[in-house]
């Protein structure tokens, strides 16, 4: 009897042990699942650079068209810009938004020259509004310098075709060497001077265009140890672009020989 008793409070402990194991293992299950669930860290999805604007974008560069213009207006997370009279957005409006979303740690100023792309969508607001896909700091698809050589007397050679003084645009002079410069910029020419006033481009895009040519093997250009003031040697002119230690930072544009001893 007693033995009895003793086999079957050793069957009771057992299933005792048992139930005690399994409610261990539900009770861990269960915290597993809870915290794959709940815990907010094991979801943390990243959110993209969502624009302001609401326009309904579509991913398809065959839809996508571009325009130039100026910024007119400028916040931290859009931009206002007029487009330029030649553009066929402005026959539908003189101002149009463009949210910047992942453009938002750009920085534009009024007045500078953009070309922006977008998604080929204009939402009829006003400002109108469109969904950019890239924002460039641009005046125009293509331009060139036009140099003509007059020959000029001695004492003439060097002249000013834009002094920093004209202008809040530029904390420099840019002057021209022994000939005329003008510029053409989509088929059209302009003076040099009168490009540059009427912000159709900027000396910025012209020395940027330099250093892409000579990165692109079209040209040649040569760096002084002055603090780093360039040459840049075209067919027919040359582009000297002074950085010195001093603080010059004048241009100038000249024949093919014009070099920087002949004018600092």
């Amino acid at each position: 009897m007693v033995e009895k008793m003793s086999k079957n409070k050793k069957i009771i402990i057992g299933i005792l042990i048992a139930i005690l194991f399994i409610v261990i293992g539900m009770v861990v299950a269960y915290k597993v699942i809870e915290k794959s669930v709940t815990n907010r860290e094991d979801f943390k999805f990243k959110a993209p650079n969502i624009s302001s604007n609401p326009v309904k974008t579509v991913n398809n560069e065959q839809n996508e068209k571009s325009f130039f213009g100026k910024v007119v207006e400028s916040d931290a997370s859009y931009i206002i810009v007029e487009p330029n009279e030649d553009e066929e957005e402005r026959k539908s409006t003189d101002k149009i938004s463009i949210g910047l979303g992942e453009y938002n740690d750009s920085f534009y100023m009024v007045g500078m020259n953009v070309k922006i792309t977008y998604d080929g969508i204009i939402m009829d607001s006003y400002p109108a509004q469109v969904k950019a896909t890239k924002i460039e700091l641009k005046s125009a698809e293509n331009f060139e310098l036009l140099f003509y050589d007059k020959h000029l007397m001695e004492s003439y050679k060097i002249y000013t075709i834009l002094d920093k003084s004209e202008t809040d645009k530029y904390n420099y002079t840019i002057y021209g060497y022994d000939g005329s410069v003008n510029i053409r910029i989509d088929d059209k020419d302009y003076s040099l001077k009168e490009a540059l006033l009427e912000n159709k481009i900027t000396m910025e895009e012209i020395i940027a265009k330099a250093n892409q040519d000579e990165k692109d093997g079209k040209i040649k250009a040569d760096m002084y140890k002055d603090g780093g003031s360039m040459e840049y040697y075209y067919e027919n002119y040359t582009i000297i672009k002074c950085h010195t230690l001093d603080g010059n930072r004048d241009v100038y544009i000249g024949t093919k020989n014009l070099r920087l001893t002949n004018v600092i």
